[in-house]
C-alpha cells in the first residue's frame, strides 16, 4: 500500500492519470465530426499526449532525496556539536560585500554581535567573544533559486511577503504557509516541509532546505536580518519564531 502512495505522489504519474482521460475524450469528440468537436478533440488529444509522453522526467524518489539531505544535516550537526555552538541562527541578506545570503551560527546564545561578512569568511574569530561562530550558505539557497525562476522576492514589504510565499505551496514544496506578527516577533508556520530533521535545537541553528528557503526568501525580500528565536514542531507543522533587523 505504501508503494502505491509513493507512486501517486510522483508528478509524472499524476500527469499520465490526467493525460489518458484527455486522449480518450478527444477520440470520442472526433467521432461526432462537427467543426467544434474536431477542434476540441484534437486539442484534447495533443494535450493528453503531451502529459503522457513529454512530462516523463523521473523525480528522485523521496526516500533517496531525504537520505541525501539527512546525510548533510548529520554532518553539520557533528560540526556544530564539535565546535560547541550554542546560539540560534541569523539569516543575513546579501549586500555590497556579500554576493549571496548567509547563515551565521554564533557560539553563544546571548550577547551576540554580528561579525563583518563577506564571501570569503567561514569562521568568525572575533576577539571580544561576542561574534564567534561559523558562516555558511543557507541549506535552502539552491531551492530558493529554483523558486525565483517563477517569482521575485526582491524589495517586498514583509506584510506582502506571505502572498508571494504561496509559490512554495503551488510547487508542492509545502502544504501551507502562514506568516503573522505577534507580540513583537514573527510567527512562520510551515506545514509538511519536504524534509525536516524534527530536531528543534538543530532547526534553530540550521533549518532544513525547504524551511531555510522560505526564511531566506523573507530575508531577501525585506532586506532584513532574521534572528531565529525558537522553533516548535506540532504534528506536520513547524513553527519558527523570529525577529527582524535592518542591515
Amino acid at each position: 500500500m505504501g508503494n502505491y502512495k509513493q507512486l501517486f505522489k510522483q508528478p509524472q504519474f499524476k500527469a499520465k492519470l490526467l493525460g489518458i482521460p484527455l486522449v480518450i475524450l478527444g477520440i470520442i469528440l472526433l467521432l461526432y465530426q462537427t467543426d467544434i468537436s474536431i477542434k476540441i478533440g484534437f486539442s484534447c488529444i495533443l494535450i493528453g499526449l503531451f502529459m503522457i509522453v513529454m512530462i516523463t522526467e523521473k523525480t528522485v524518489p523521496e526516500l533517496i532525496s531525504n537520505a541525501q539531505i539527512k546525510g548533510h544535516s548529520d554532518a553539520l550537526k557533528n560540526i556544530t556539536s564539535q565546535l560547541n555552538l550554542k546560539g540560534n541562527a541569523w539569516i543575513i541578506p546579501s549586500h555590497d560585500l556579500l554576493s549571496e545570503e548567509r547563515v551565521f551560527i554564533p557560539l553563544h546564545s546571548s550577547k551576540i554581535s554580528l561579525p563583518p561578512l563577506d564571501d570569503d569568511i567561514v569562521f568568525a574569530t572575533g576577539t571580544d567573544g561576542t561574534s564567534l561562530g561559523i558562516i555558511l550558505p543557507p541549506s535552502g539557497l539552491s531551492l530558493l533559486h529554483e523558486v525565483e525562476k517563477h517569482i521575485s522576492f526582491t524589495d517586498t514589504e514583509i506584510e506582502r511577503v506571505e502572498e508571494k510565499l504561496q509559490t512554495f505551496v503551488g510547487m508542492d514544496i509545502l502544504r501551507s504557509i502562514s506568516l503573522k506578527q505577534k507580540k513583537g516577533q514573527w510567527n512562520l508556520i510551515l506545514e509538511r516541509p519536504l524534509y525536516c530533521t524534527r530536531d528543534e535545537r538543530f532547526c534553530k541553528q540550521y533549518p532544513c532546505p525547504s524551511c531555510s528557503a522560505v526564511l531566506t526568501a523573507i530575508s531577501k525580500a525585506t532586506n532584513q536580518k532574521i534572528q531565529i528565536q525558537d522553533t516548535v514542531h506540532n504534528g506536520k507543522k513547524t513553527t519558527f519564531y523570529f525577529t527582524t533587523m535592518r542591515l
